[in-house]
């Protein structure tokens, strides 16, 4: 069984027993967070956590180290009703302050802006995904524009091909996947093919939150070793 070293910021190590040989063929793998934010209206928020892992392991030609195969995880989710930004921001510092080397989307159309500017004041580092009609996706800074088709598309391409699953042993996993069976094709006036979820009387947010939390994984969370952080926040 291989051996690794966590370190405290996410880095995986696969040690070399400090040989000079091994100098400049060592890889550094990882295992992050990615967490999605749903934010309810007059329905619950929605929180989903992503593990991303990736690990070095040895090519086979001396010390030479490569990174092995990538595999995105559903590990929790969870659904809470509050109605204040500042209770709901408190509620999302305690479960962050839960989670190691973590990096955070949240849904901030519309109602969503004002729920971004709170985690801004309280310093807490996010992604907020704005989701339009089209194709595209631009980020600037922490700012994100993102069409729902490809929010969507980009988590069932990750499905589709193995790299995201979902925990076996996840609380409420068959839920969570009907919420994401529910997006379809449907047609606009125009003719134009979007994806719509939910179904009537359901709104799919822990879908949306996983789509979210895909996004950082794939898109966004450019790791460098760093870790997001909670400035300021007592």
């Amino acid at each position: 069984m291989t051996e690794y070293q966590h370190l405290p910021d996410g880095r995986v190590v696969l040690p070399s027993n400090a040989d000079p040989a091994a100098f400049g063929t060592v890889v550094h793998g990882w295992v992050r967070h990615h967490v999605g934010m749903d934010l309810g209206r007059n329905d619950p928020s929605a929180i989903v956590v992503i593990r991303d892992e990736c690990f070095p392991q040895f090519t086979g030609r001396g010390f030479e180290q490569e990174l092995g195969e990538r595999k995105c995880t559903v590990v929790f989710q969870e659904t809470v009703q509050l109605y204040s930004y500042t209770d709901l921001a408190d509620f999302l510092v305690r479960r962050l302050g839960q989670i190691p080397n973590w990096s955070l989307a949240i849904d901030a159309s519309g109602l969503g802006a004002p729920f971004s500017s709170t985690l801004d004041n309280a310093g807490i580092e996010h992604f907020a995904v704005v989701m339009t009609a089209g194709t595209s996706l631009s980020r600037k800074g922490k700012d994100v524009t993102c069409a729902k088709t490809l929010l969507l598309e980009n988590m069932a391409v990750g499905l589709e091909t193995g790299v995201l699953t979902v925990a076996h042993d996840l609380d409420g996993k068959q839920d969570l996947l009907n919420e994401i069976a529910s997006f379809e094709l449907a047609s606009t006036s125009a003719g134009n093919l979007v994806l719509q979820g939910g179904g009537k009387g359901h709104h799919a947010d822990r879908a949306i939150a996983t789509a979210l939390a895909y996004l950082s994984a794939t898109h966004l969370d450019t790791y460098q070793g760093g870790e997001h952080r909670l400035r300021g926040w007592a």
